[in-house]
Parts: C-alpha cells; sequence; structure tokens
C-alpha cells in the first residue's frame, strides 16, 4: 500500500497547540480527541526496547478528506486515502503486538514447566515479578485501547462509507489478547503461590531435620559434658579402659535415641490410636500436641 507524506508543519499549523505537544509526546496513552474541525486519535501499543517493555503512541489525524498517522523517525505524516487504510495500519501495529504478548505467554510456560518439573531456576523471584509487571502493563494498554477504539466507532453512528467491520475485528482481537494477559497474569499468581508452598515445604522439612538432630545430640552432649568435669571420683576415672566404656555408652544411647522416633510413630498409630482412641482425654492431648507443631 503506497502512502504520501506531508510535513509536519503542514498537517498541524492549524491544530491546538497542546494537541501538537500530545502528538509529539510519544509516551502519550492511548486517548480519542474529537473537535469541530478535526479528530486526534492516539493508539498505543508496546515493544521491547533494551530488553524493557515500553509503549509506543501512534497518532493519527482525521481531518475532512485528510487523513494521516504520524511518524517519528521522519518527523512527517503519512496520508492515508480513506479509514480502511487507516484501520489497517493499526492492524498492523496490533500484530506486531500479538506476537510480543505471544511471547510472554511462552516464557510463563516455560516457568510452569520448570516449576512443576521442580527444576526450579535461582531467579525465579525477579523473573516472576519481571513478567507480572509487564503482563500487567500490557493488559492495561490494550484495555486503554480497546476503550479509545470504542469511543471512536460510536462517533460514527451515521457514516454508511465507515469500515464497521475492519472496526470490530480490531477490537476482537484486542480483547482477545486482553483477557490471555489477564488470565496470565491470574497465573502467575498461582505459581508465586505454589512457589512458596515449596519453598515453606524445604524449611519445615529442615526444621523437622534439625529437630531430630538436637533431640538425638542434646542428650550424648549431657553425657559428654558430665564426663568432661573436673571433680573427685568420677565415674571411670580411675579405670584403664573408661575411655571405651565412655564411648560405648556413648554409641548405645546414640542407637536408642534414633530409634526411639519411628518406635514412637509405631506406638501412636498401631497401638495408642486404635486402644485409646476413643478417650476424650488421649485425643485432648493429641490435637494439643499437632496445634502446637504447626505453629
Amino acid at each position: 500500500m503506497k502512502t504520501n507524506s506531508l510535513d509536519f508543519a503542514t498537517v498541524t499549523e492549524q491544530l491546538d497547540p497542546l494537541h501538537v505537544k500530545d502528538i509529539l509526546n510519544s509516551d502519550h496513552p492511548s486517548y480519542y480527541f474529537p473537535t469541530d474541525n478535526y479528530v486526534l486519535l492516539i493508539v498505543r501499543f508496546f515493544e521491547i526496547e533494551e530488553d524493557e517493555l515500553r509503549g509506543v503512541s501512534i497518532p493519527y489525524i482525521i481531518k475532512d478528506e485528510l487523513i494521516c498517522k504520524y511518524n517519528r523517525t521522519t518527523n512527517s505524516f503519512s496520508v492515508y486515502h480513506n479509514i480502511e487504510e487507516m484501520l489497517h495500519s493499526i492492524s498492523i501495529h496490533l500484530g506486531k503486538a500479538e506476537r510480543l504478548v505471544k511471547r510472554y505467554l511462552d516464557e510463563i510456560d516455560n516457568l510452569e514447566d520448570a516449576l512443576y518439573s521442580r527444576k526450579i531456576p535461582a531467579i525465579f523471584l525477579d523473573l516472576w515479578f519481571d513478567l507480572k509487571k509487564d503482563l500487567t502493563r500490557i493488559d492495561r494498554m490494550l484495555e486503554r485501547i480497546d476503550i479509545v477504539l470504542k469511543e471512536y466507532k460510536s462517533e460514527q453512528p451515521e457514516n454508511k462509507n465507515f469500515p464497521d467491520d475492519s472496526l470490530s475485528n480490531i477490537l476482537e482481537h484486542i480483547q482477545r489478547y486482553q483477557r490471555l494477559a489477564n488470565l496470565h497474569t491470574i497465573k502467575l499468581d498461582t505459581l508465586y503461590s505454589y512457589y512458596n508452598s515449596l519453598k515453606n515445604d524445604k524449611i519445615n522439612n529442615n526444621i523437622y531435620v534439625l529437630t531430630i538432630l538436637s533431640g538425638i545430640f542434646l542428650p550424648l552432649n549431657l553425657i559428654v559434658g558430665f564426663f568432661g568435669m573436673n571433680t573427685q571420683n568420677l565415674f571411670f576415672a580411675n579405670d584403664p579402659d573408661g575411655t571405651m566404656h565412655v564411648i560405648i555408652l556413648l554409641g548405645l544411647m546414640f542407637v536408642i535415641l534414633l530409634a526411639i522416633f519411628p518406635i514412637t510413630r509405631i506406638v501412636h498409630r498401631y497401638i495408642l490410636q486404635k486402644v485409646l482412641e476413643k478417650l476424650h482425654i488421649y485425643n485432648k492431648i493429641v490435637s494439643k500436641i499437632k496445634k502446637l507443631t504447626q505453629k
């Protein structure tokens, strides 16, 4: 599609100075400015620049028979023959935005697969935050474009030549990818909750192991401390095999303490629960112990 070009001054000389500033503002959000003499339509899509998501504002001027788009690289306006060509230009930018959204969705799917397969990257939280931040911005920008184009469409009820089908198709695509962005934002929240659950389980397991080790080695430390006292008439003090006796005693204590934990589980599961489960006092004690261990 060939388009003619007009220089910036020719198109903007009769525009409101505030609107001229809006056209030059590359960060201007999507907006619809109807006036008595012309319409300024700004749609803001997005692109990746230096690994950062940034908005791209694209201004369109509709004035009588003049329909044009501002090009920031050349500081000029591309002229279109009709509204259909202008909408085609918008759909091209929308197509680029859709491909970018798909890239984000693929990244989220890869992160989900890594999490569910327990191959969690070390920078999970950084990846999660970047994806959440960018996808939220994409959702917000798509929502704004949808509102602006619907507003523009509502101003054309009596225009029989207006390409309503083309604009409706653009709005359908915008709404579809907005829903996808919103759904994947929710998915990111689910992944974050699952990640925290895995971390909490790991912490609980570590605490459980440390508790067992403490329960085993604290009595052993007590025995070692007892025989390390600098007092008279200590056990095995004059025995030539005293050190060996202490080592044997520590070994027996270690084995006994190591066996106590599975034995208590077996006794609780197969004996106490079956024999005493009907006793109110036993159930009350067990429930209190469970509450204390869960805190």
